[in-house]
């Protein structure tokens, strides 16, 4: 089934004509904009994409080569319909290109940013020298209205404030806070500088200790996965700790759903050959047994987790999730890296590794009369759940109601 929805999906795309805009709204016109394309296609707005990784600003979430397989697998399962909204000056080049697409078969349709939860930040691509201010960006979710009069309304979830040196444009229009805010640090001087920043000296040695009693298990090791086996590995592993860990939490299992397995190892093989795979998986690993594996995307300044699992087996009381951390801290400052981030949401071991926080915002516009109303419920209910995220009682409230309803009187989280 899930076959057939794909197949139906990429049919659909290809056939899709490209929309153009009749006239330019008078806002985008003043601020440079000639020309505004609506494509359905990712191979037809491929090359004005691939002009902005070139020069521009953009989350590495929001690389091609992730969208397009996000797009392909979980997507089409989903039913999402494309719609890449594109600006370009007189002269044809590309200013902008939002990944945004709707689901078809919802009632109520709401545009949002293509990659659902498995990007943690929305940002791009943009040229980092154009600016087309808030009358202008207003203009622009009104001309996707006129051309797509069947859409609702937009949400544009974790919109970091500002990326790479440049602002967030959208900070322009009405917002509001995420619930949640993104974690980070900057990695400057070398890997045991870093690390000394970041971790304490007691902290350091706990976890000194632990690798200690790890390294006497046959075969341990850390590692990147550099082949096909190694993927199919990793990311084996990954599901079954990960499906096991999130029930025991009384957590949706993200992962689980259909076409996701097949987006993220088809994101794990793309340009490994080359040693520069979409999503890198690093691992700590025995005969026999994955200890802990963390996966992200890179643009080469940025490292940005995405997903990570640590084993079901006894082993698990030595922390080779945080051993593993230490090693990825190690990792990009050796290759460079300026940034190092650990997503979005609220973990303990975060606090350990991250000493700053990006900032996120949501933006919502309603455009139908029923998305008027759909919009200010879900931004209403937004602003709740990050009001319960910033009260510890509330918190500690809310995690054990989700324990009850999954019968688990523990919350089953890994310890430092």
């Amino acid at each position: 089934m899930v076959a057939q929805t794909m197949a139906y999906a990429r049919q659909r795309a290809a056939e899709a004509p490209i929309l153009t805009a009749p006239s330019m709204p008078r806002p985008l016109a003043a601020s440079g904009v000639h020309r505004l394309e609506l494509f359905s296609d990712f191979a037809a707005a491929e090359p004005h994409w691939r002009a902005l990784e070139a020069n521009g600003v953009y989350t590495p979430y929001q690389r091609f080569d992730w969208m397009d397989a996000w797009q392909n697998n979980a997507g089409a399962a989903e039913s999402v319909s494309p719609l890449l909204l594109a600006s370009f000056d007189r002269a044809g080049h590309p200013l902008f290109l939002l990944p945004l697409g709707y689901v078809t078969s919802e009632r109520c349709k709401i545009v949002r940013f293509l990659g659902g939860k498995h990007a943690n930040y929305n940002f791009g691509p943009w040229r980092r020298d154009f600016s087309c201010g808030a009358a202008g960006l207003r203009a622009l979710i009104d001309w996707l209205y006129h051309v797509q009069p069947e859409l609702d309304g937009v949400e544009l979830l974790s919109q970091p404030e500002s990326w790479d040196g440049m602002q967030n444009p959208f900070l322009a229009l009405p917002h509001q806070p995420s619930p949640s805010d993104g974690y980070k640090s900057a990695i400057e001087g070398s890997a045991d500088e870093v690390l000394v920043r970041l971790l304490s000296n007691s902290m350091r040695g706990r976890i000194r200790n632990k690798e200690r009693r790890l390294q006497k298990l046959p075969g341990y090791r850390y590692t990147r996965a550099a082949t096909e086996a190694d993927v199919d590995r990793y990311l084996a592993a990954f599901l079954e700790q990960k499906a096991a860990r999130l029930k025991a939490q009384g957590i949706e299992n993200v992962f689980a759903e259909p076409g996701v397995a097949e987006f993220l190892r088809e994101c794990c093989l793309i340009g490994q050959p080359e040693g520069k795979p979409v999503i890198e998986m690093h691992a700590l690993e025995c005969d026999g047994d994955v200890l802990a594996m963390f996966a992200g995307v890179s643009d080469g300044r940025y490292f940005s987790s995405m997903f990570n699992s640590y084993t079901l087996s006894d082993n698990a009381r030595f922390s080779p999730g945080l051993v593993l951390l230490v090693h990825l801290v190690r990792n990009c400052a050796e290759r460079g890296i300026k940034i190092f981030d650990l997503g979005v949401g609220e973990a303990e071991y975060k606090k350990y590794f991250c000493d700053s926080r990006e900032i996120l915002f949501d933006s919502y516009f309603g455009l139908s009369t029923r998305g008027q109303a759909y919009v200010a419920a879900i931004s209403a209910g937004a602003a709740i759940k990050r009001w319960i995220k910033r009260s510890p009682a509330l918190m500690r409230l809310a995690l054990a109601a989700r324990r009850l309803r999954a019968g688990k009187p523990e919350s089953g989280g890994e310890t430092a």
